[in-house]
């Protein structure tokens, strides 16, 4: 079969889970028909380098973070239509504007878009993000598909006016060989961190974000300690030096247990070492990447109820409500007091969920499908 191009157009290339998924799915596709090329609104940042490193064509707008503008726009076309590409992909709001608004000029392109965030309170998200979804939703029939990462996230933007027939879902991917159990992993993550060898380790991958909800991280930490567990708090990630985790860390008086190092390229390599994952986010998850990769690296998770996270995990005594610190303690608490071997049982569990149902591949097969629907679609249309 004849080889195709893909053009994924998304926001930009810093870290993130949307942006890391590209960079993977871009890369597993070398095995297919379908060839990927990036088109960054912004300036590319370190995702843009992975995606070089596997030798996909990564090409930028340039536009700035604070406002589009319309000589930014001018270059639209020129991108999409140089590309030569068969399908334009959008990747979350901004991208997926871009998506249509660039295949709009010529008028053969299918387009897909891909949703990776959920929508619990429209009115929790920024003005101009707001002023996104109206539009997206208006333009959304004129998509061959929607791609969402959740179920509940489906539900949200159709609520909010999305087009229900473009409905696809297809959760995240994890590479299971990059993410899986690894023995040294406690030692190398004490040794990088400073962490004492016998404290118990809670972990969290993610940016700082009121979203995220990493005081509350912090305050379940503190109830763990304050119950007499030898817990230590870990957040990799952007935003955490002088963010809402470390004041409320100095404000209960538990600095010294928590540590927030900043985003880190061998989080592969540290995820096994952890006790406990605990995913503190109040709103805005749809299939949280992270949640995903430490349960492929064989470590307990537990989760609040947003989003997919209660599908993902597939075990409702993992599952605390959102905001409720003394909820997710609870469920820590009863986590730590297994016994190592049931511990462990307890992870591999999780890991044989994401392998069976989240994998990579699995995730890379349901978008070759969907591109070849797309096209398959979109030949008819112009054959009628």
């Amino acid at each position: 079969m004849q080889n195709c191009r893909v053009l994924n157009c998304i926001t930009g290339l810093s870290i993130g889970g949307a942006e890391h998924m590209l960079a993977r799915f871009a890369h597993s596709l070398t095995n297919t028909r379908f060839e990927a090329r990036v088109l960054s609104l912004m300036s590319p940042g370190p995702v843009g380098k992975i995606l070089e490193g596997h030798g996909v064509q990564v090409d930028t707008l340039r536009m700035k973070a604070t406002r589009p503008s319309v000589m930014a726009f001018g270059r639209l076309r020129p991108a999409v239509r140089g590309s030569g590409c068969d399908i334009v992909h959008g990747w979350m709001y901004h991208g997926n504007m871009a998506a249509s608004i660039g295949a709009r000029f010529d008028r053969r392109q299918p387009v897909v878009w891909s949703i990776h965030h959920s929508v619990d309170n429209v009115l929790d998200e920024k003005p101009l993000t707001r002023l996104v979804i109206r539009a997206l939703a208006c333009m959304s029939s004129s998509t061959a598909a929607i791609s969402y990462c959740s179920r509940i996230s489906a539900d949200q933007h159709e609520s909010l006016g999305f087009d229900p027939e473009r409905r696809v879902i297809i959760p995240n991917g994890v590479d299971c060989d990059e993410f899986r159990p690894r023995a040294e992993a406690r030692a190398r993550l004490t040794a990088a961190f400073g962490i004492p060898a016998g404290r118990m380790i809670i972990g969290n991958v993610a940016r700082g974000h009121p979203m995220k909800h990493h005081e509350g991280f912090v305050r379940t930490l503190a109830r763990l300690h304050q119950d007499g567990y030898d817990v230590h708090g870990l957040i990799i990630g952007d935003g955490h030096q002088e963010g809402a985790a470390r004041l409320m860390a100095r404000a209960l008086g538990i600095d010294d247990r928590l540590s927030t190092p900043g985003p880190r390229a061998d989080i592969a390599e540290l995820l096994p070492g952890l006790d406990v994952f605990l995913l503190s986010s109040a709103w805005g998850e749809a299939f949280p990447l992270s949640v995903a990769e430490t349960m492929a690296s064989g470590v307990p998770v537990v989760v609040t109820d947003v989003g997919d996270c209660a599908w993902l995990v597939g075990c409702s005594d993992l599952v605390a409500k959102p905001k409720d610190s003394d909820g997710q303690a609870a469920i820590i608490r009863r986590v730590l007091d297994l016994s190592a071997a049931d511990r462990k049982a307890l992870g591999m569990a999780g890991r044989t969920r994401v392998t069976e149902n989240f994998s990579i591949k699995q995730y890379t097969e349901r978008h070759v499908q969907l591109y070849e629907t797309a096209l398959a679609h979109s030949e008819r249309r112009r054959s009628a």
